[in-house]
């Protein structure tokens, strides 16, 4: 099209000198008609290059409002989550204080246990050394003290029972000593976990501002950027074609007669046209790619405003899966409380068995004295009636001794009689009280 036209202008050149005014006045005509058509053209050009330099504002203010969105949602959530973790924080506290003013209490209970178990200890000792030192004085005597040594199987029981009592609470001791540890490990555990949290915090806080910071600078140098190019080509392109075609019209009114000159000045402008809209073309092309690596950014914003989405709500798990397991810990630190208060109890009945177990060891001395005291009087009996022998011996009637001296020596068998009776006496009186003796022990464990 370029080379008729060029032909026609060199054609219009070689008729120029030839033709007549009228002819000449009807070129001038069909030449402005065309350079009407061709401002016309370059207006609707402009128009719609103004249309999509506004749709271009639009997203780009479309844009804006949603990273403004985004951002303050992300304050919001970040300023959500510091707010619960300073809330947990402190309920982590209380705990740790709780557990501490327990362990205090639990240790100072240990330390008494520990007092009471010694002086427990010492006391059975002693205990068993003062009976065996007994049973060995005991075992030497004769007959008549078997009975009482008889009577000590209920406090070897008892003993035996006191010893399985001492096992028990040092099994007692023993246990309260692994729950310390238990109760201690669990404190470095929660020590542990509440630092692993601390600065897994702090490093996703780190992150956030970092990527905050990034994103901003980000969007304020494409912002920038963009906004440079669209005002740039504003400024640079449309009002060039403005001034350009105004300054042709000015041409067109000013040289109307030199057809020649405007004729040509015409071509150099019509290249310039093309040359113009190719670079229109080429701005457009550019515009159009800026619009999809846009939104391309956009795309991978809203990916990564999705990723951090699901990397909050992990982190509002694994703080669900922390209160879980705190509360879990709770539980068993009540748990705890309760055996503790349990073996409160069973200490308690304890002491209570031992204040009995010593209740009847005063029963047992008693009892021994009591024996001894008859066995001193059995001795007594016995020696009176050895001295009554010798006397009723000496005292025997012979054949060559009257007979008035058999009364007297009758009536010293009478004597002799009368005591052995009282010892017999005496002696199923001792059988009655050791078989009420063992008939009451029993009721008595």
């Amino acid at each position: 099209m370029s080379r008729k036209k060029e032909r026609k202008g060199s054609d219009n050149k070689e008729k120029l000198n030839s033709v007549k005014p009228e002819v000449k006045a009807g070129v001038d005509d069909k030449e402005k008609g065309l350079y009407l058509i061709q401002i016309e053209f370059l207006n609707e050009e402009l128009e719609r290059f103004q249309i999509k330099c506004d749709k271009l504002e639009k997203q780009n203010q479309i844009l804006i409002c949603q990273y403004s969105t985004l951002d303050t949602e992300k304050k919001d959530i970040t300023e959500y989550l510091k707010h619960s973790l300073s809330e947990k924080d402190k309920e982590l506290d209380e705990v740790l204080e709780q557990l501490e003013v327990e362990r205090l209490a639990s240790i100072q209970e240990k330390h008494s246990l520990q007092l009471e178990h010694s002086r427990l200890r010492q006391e059975l000792q002693a205990r068993v050394d003062k009976l065996t030192e007994k049973n060995a004085a005991l075992g030497v005597c004769n007959l008549g003290l078997q009975s009482s040594m008889w009577l000590f199987g209920p406090s070897t029981a008892a003993l035996n029972n006191s010893v399985e009592k001492l096992a028990d609470l040092e099994e007692f001791q023993r246990q309260k000593d692994d729950l310390m540890t238990n109760m201690e490990s669990l404190e470095k555990q929660l020590e542990r976990q509440k630092k692993e949290r601390k600065e897994e915090i702090h490093s996703l806080e780190m992150k956030a501002l970092l990527e905050k910071r990034r994103l901003e600078k980000e969007m304020e140098s494409e912002v920038a950027a963009m906004s440079e190019k669209v005002q740039h080509l504003v400024d640079q392109r449309l009002p060039e074609t403005t001034r350009s075609v105004l300054q042709e019209n000015t041409e067109l009114k000013t040289r109307f007669s030199q057809l020649s000159e405007v004729a040509k000045s015409l071509l150099e402008e019509n290249t310039a046209l093309r040359e113009h809209k190719r670079q229109l073309s080429i701005d457009t092309d550019i515009l159009e790619q800026m619009v999809r690596e846009t939104s391309r950014i956009s795309c991978v914003r809203k990916k990564k405003v999705q990723q951090l989405t699901g990397e909050l709500q992990q982190l509002q798990e694994d703080i669900t899966e922390k209160q879980q397991h705190l509360e879990q810990l709770e539980t068993e630190h009540a748990r705890v409380l309760a055996e503790m208060e349990a073996l409160r109890l069973d200490r308690a009945s304890l002491s209570a068995e031992w204040s009995r177990n010593r209740l009847e060891r005063n029963q047992l001395e008693v009892k021994l004295k009591e024996e001894r005291r008859r066995r001193n009087r059995m001795k007594s009996i016995m020696q009176d009636a050895a001295n009554s022998l010798r006397q009723a011996l000496k005292e025997a009637p012979t054949e060559q001794q009257d007979e008035d001296s058999v009364p007297r020596w009758r009536q010293l068998l009478q004597n002799l009689q009368e005591l052995l009776d009282r010892q017999t006496l005496s002696r199923s009186s001792a059988e009655g009280v050791s078989d009420l003796q063992k008939s009451d022990p029993a009721p008595t464990r």
